[in-house]
């Protein structure tokens, strides 16, 4: 099955399955003289290749995460080598592809599969769920659901406003496949956490133009399949989309830090409540921390909190 990834302003390009599971020649390289980011993801566990630069599935993927938006520099990109990764990473690539097998018998041969993006906070977090799958349920209390949330293939930003700046200046996301199948439309400022009925599969903010995948928590790991680590700079997030600041007289910083630990997991609160300290000791400015807070929990989860705190 081929799988298209498209991207904005730029022509459509095929990524095959097996480019996508299986190591590629033209990708591998001993060059020397590396940057210390190549140990970041480098490890026996994770079993991950790092793609080289200049080459056709670098390129399709930089073109796909980048588009025209100058901002945004890649750092490298990592491939996930399900082939050799022994036997939990073959079990892991076998299981999807068994639910990919089923969804597609009950929806008149169709998986409906499709690439999504997916912003998982830290560099920790990142290693864990390649490694581990998803374990934590990052999205309980979410304005759209609980559920594990991806963007589209052309709609990388979304999930570029939940990653976490590590200690090396670099966010990561991850592509990766998913098997949506029959999807429902989930409306803003919904509790959903499993599909209204069995003959749904994921859900989607809007049928025609999604923005947003939702994978439900107990397909986590049937219905996704982490494939590709993109590691990258944003010098800054100006360009996303205008919030109100947390600081309005119906939200403080700090009760807009009391609320936050019920919709983020215990990994971003870290982060957040050290971006605040370094706030509240002048080590960064008011607009790094906004800009950084913006990055960890996402524009969604804060209007939502900021126009329940006003109703």
């Amino acid at each position: 099955m081929n799988q298209r990834v498209e991207y904005e302003d730029q022509a459509s390009v095929i990524l095959v399955d097996d480019e996508i599971a299986k190591p590629g020649s033209e990708s591998e390289s001993d060059e020397p003289g590396r940057s210390r980011f190549d140990d970041i993801f480098n490890s026996d566990e994770l079993k991950v290749q790092r793609l080289e630069k200049g080459s056709n599935e670098y390129e399709i993927l930089e073109k796909s995460f980048v588009g025209g938006r100058k901002r945004i520099k890649i750092a490298g990109i990592h491939r996930k080598r399900y082939d050799c990764g022994g036997v939990m990473d073959e079990a892991r690539m076998a299981v999807f592809r068994v639910f990919a097998a089923a969804v597609a018998s009950r929806n008149g041969g169709d998986a409906n599969m499709r690439f999504g993006w997916y912003g998982g906070g830290s560099r920790e977090e990142i290693r864990e769920i390649m490694m581990h799958g998803f374990r934590r349920f990052q999205n309980r209390g979410s304005p759209y659901g609980g559920g594990i949330h991806l963007s589209p293939a052309n709609s990388p930003m979304e999930s570029l406003k939940t990653s976490v700046v590590d200690s090396d200046g670099l966010m990561h996301v991850l592509l990766c496949r998913v098997i949506l199948g029959r999807p429902e439309v989930v409306h803003p400022g919904s509790r959903k956490d499993q599909p209204s009925s069995m003959k749904f599969d994921s859900g989607v903010d809007n049928m025609s133009s999604p923005t947003k995948y939702v994978i439900w928590e107990h397909h986590m790991n049937t219905h996704i399949l982490p494939v590709y680590i993109i590691s990258f700079r944003v010098d800054s997030l100006r360009g996303t989309r205008p919030l109100k600041t947390p600081t309005s007289p119906h939200m403080s910083i700090n009760g807009l830090m009391s609320r936050l630990t019920n919709y983020l997991s215990s990994s971003k609160m870290v982060a957040i409540k050290k971006l605040h300290h370094e706030y509240n000791k002048s080590k960064i400015s008011r607009s790094s921390f906004i800009r950084n807070l913006r990055a960890i929990a996402g524009d969604d989860i804060l209007r939502a909190m900021i126009k329940g705190s006003t109703a």
